[in-house]
Parts: C-alpha cells; structure tokens; sequence
C-alpha cells in the first residue's frame, strides 16, 4: 500500500529551530518579524514510505525479481560482493563473464546446478524438451535427465549451456528495471497565515545574494540490498532533483531545492510525487529485510531569514 505521512504541522514557531532570541519590543508597524537575515527555521514536510510490493515491475515486486537473478547469477561476482547493473545493462562483456562463470559453476556445483535445474522446470522446461529428447515428463523425470546431460554429456552440456546462458542474458539485462513509483499528495490542512508566514517575504526567483530563501532538503533511509538512483519530480511545479541511495548507507541526504513562493502554495494545495528508480548495484549478500517499509523519504523545508506575521 502506497503511504504518505503528511508533516507539516500548524504551528511553525513551536517546531522551529531558531538560532537566537528575539526582541520584540521595539515594533512601530502593523507587521511583526520574528528573526532576521540570519535565522534559519527547519520544518518537517512529509514522508514517504515506500513497502516492498510497490518497488516492481511486470515479474513481481523487488525480492521476487532478484530471487529468479540470484539463480542466473554465479557465486562467484567479477566485482567481489556485488553486481554491477549499471554494466549489466551497457557492457556485454560484464554480461559474458557472469554467463561463463555460471555455467562453470553448474560443472563443479550440485547446488548451483539443482536450483538452474529447478528455474528451468519451474518456468523455462519447454525450452530444452527437444534437446532432453523429451516429450511429457515429470518433474522427476525432467530434472534427473538434465542433471545427467550436464554432467556427463560433454556435447550435450554445452548446448544446454547455451540455452541456459540465453535465457540468463534475455532476464538479467531486461527484467531487472523497476516501475516509477508516484503519489498524490491531497491538500494539506495547514492555515493560510501560516503559509504566508513563510512565503510572503521571500526573496524572487534571480535575486542576488538572496537571503530571505526557502529550501526542501531531507534523507532517505533504505533496507534494501541495492543502490539506486533516485530522480523525484513535483508536479504540476517544476521541482527535480537527484539523490543516490547506497545500500551500506545508514541514510542519504537529499540536496537542497530551492522553492519560491507559488512553490509552497501549490504543495500546500496538492501535488503529485513521480519517482523514477534506477537501480545500479545488487549486493546478494546482504538479503531483503522483512520491515513493512523498504525506503522512507522524509522531506522538510529549510527557511533562511525572518518570518513575516501580519496582525
């Protein structure tokens, strides 16, 4: 289920981090500001849980996809603890070297052979019927045939190779990219005078030196055995930005995106989130966690200068 946790609270000031104290005693306008140039105020915004079923594309969510890749994988990695998918989508010669090593590996591996051996059944039997000289078999019948060839049949073994290395390659370069996750992002309740609190005495688009500035930063937290590639977008607004996510990183900062005020006003109002994903290292090692929420994305503004409040 796709989850948002919306933050941002109706009460600014009492969650605000202020740098000093302020005096508000010498006040001869209608309009009161609290801070000045130099204040900076930080607001949590939202977050973004992300489970596990909604990382996925047509074959299943993310751990069902790579627990078929751990099988076409051999043991034994070119790069040591992971695999490397950005190579695996651009350098056939990457590809080549994991297909040798599997098949050497199904040669000196009973294990690695049996869980080929039951992929094969499980999905791909039809494809080596005519090379077992089999018709209808069984389970039983099919596996132990397939288990001898390879292992006795030099001839035979290698065209088994083949159609064993071609379906790897046909999965592992074109099975493991991963569906856009978006989310609708409903009004939020917060006052108008809270948001033209924050908005109203920003400094416009190309000013120099601004010093009155909002900002959206955050982290992303992630349990999941991959590094990815991170591109979210607002819209309808024109707000992007790009963030990494290491799968041996505790969390991921998110840079900070400057918004102006329609920015705000319209997030307020409601957005739409697009994230695409790329995923750009698999470490098999490190195993799919059983927490509900694989990625959180967790996004708050950043206000430099006063705080404007009309009264």
């Amino acid at each position: 289920m796709r989850k948002l946790i919306l933050l941002l609270l109706s009460g600014v000031l009492s969650t605000a981090c202020v740098d000093k104290d302020y005096d508000l005693g010498n006040i001869d306008t209608d309009n009161i500001a609290i801070g000045d140039e130099g204040s900076q105020f930080r607001i949590p915004l939202v977050k973004v849980l992300v489970s596990k079923d909604e990382i996925k594309n047509n074959d299943g969510d993310i751990e069902k996809i790579f627990r078929e890749a751990d099988i076409w994988f051999p043991t034994q990695l070119p790069d040591d603890k992971f695999v490397d998918l950005v190579k695996l989508q651009n350098e056939p010669a990457y590809v080549n070297t994991l297909l040798r090593t599997l098949r050497e590996e199904m040669q000196t591996s009973d294990a690695k052979l049996a869980s080929v051996v039951d992929l094969v059944w499980d999905k791909y039997a039809a494809e080596f019927l005519p090379l077992l000289n089999l018709t209808a078999p069984d389970e039983q019948t099919f596996k132990t045939a397939f288990k001898t060839a390879y292992r006795n049949d030099a001839s035979l073994r290698e065209r088994l190779a083949d159609e064993v290395s071609a379906l790897a390659r046909t999965y592992l370069t074109g099975s493991l990219g991963i569906d856009q996750l978006e989310y609708e992002v409903g009004h939020i309740d917060i006052s108008s005078d809270i948001v033209d609190m924050l908005a109203d005495n920003l400094d416009p688009e190309g000013t120099p030196n601004a010093r009155n500035t909002l900002f959206l930063y955050g982290q992303i937290t992630s349990g999941l055995p991959l590094s990815l590639l991170l591109d979210p977008s607002f819209s309808p607004m024109e707000i992007t930005f790009q963030v990494g996510v290491g799968a041996d990183k505790a969390s991921n900062d998110i840079p900070q995106t400057q918004l102006f005020a329609e920015d705000l006003r319209q997030i307020v109002e409601g957005i739409t989130i697009r994230i695409p994903v790329t995923l750009t290292e698999y470490y098999p090692g490190k195993g799919f966690s059983d927490d509900q929420y694989q990625i959180v994305i967790s996004l708050s503004l950043l206000k430099n200068g006063g705080l404007k409040l009309d009264i």
